[in-house]
């Protein structure tokens, strides 16, 4: 995983990561706390995926584009944020 594909994964976090927190019900933290969140989570789990193997599958099936790893790795980025975003939002709202 180089540099370009983390840097990816974090901007999905940020970006997609808050979004997937308000539909879902993290809506309790402030809006830095889930970007936040979404970056760490992002970056999180684009690395997991990287070292787990998933990318590989991934790439397999929507192509070795340069683009395609692109989207790949906002829309892992995004899951990951959106995931860690969801949770410190219901953690605030359950204490």
């Amino acid at each position: 995983m180089d540099l370009t594909q983390l840097l990816l994964s974090g901007a999905g976090g940020a970006i997609i990561g808050p979004l997937v927190s308000q539909f879902l019900g993290g809506k309790s933290q402030s809006m830095l706390t889930r970007i936040i969140a979404g970056v760490v989570g992002g970056v999180g789990a684009g690395a997991g995926a990287d070292a787990s193997g998933i990318s590989a599958q991934l790439s397999s099936m929507l192509g070795d584009a340069q683009t395609m790893q692109m989207i790949q790795s906002l829309i892992e980025g995004g899951v990951g944020g959106g995931v860690l975003s969801t949770l410190a939002g219901m953690m605030k709202k359950k204490a």
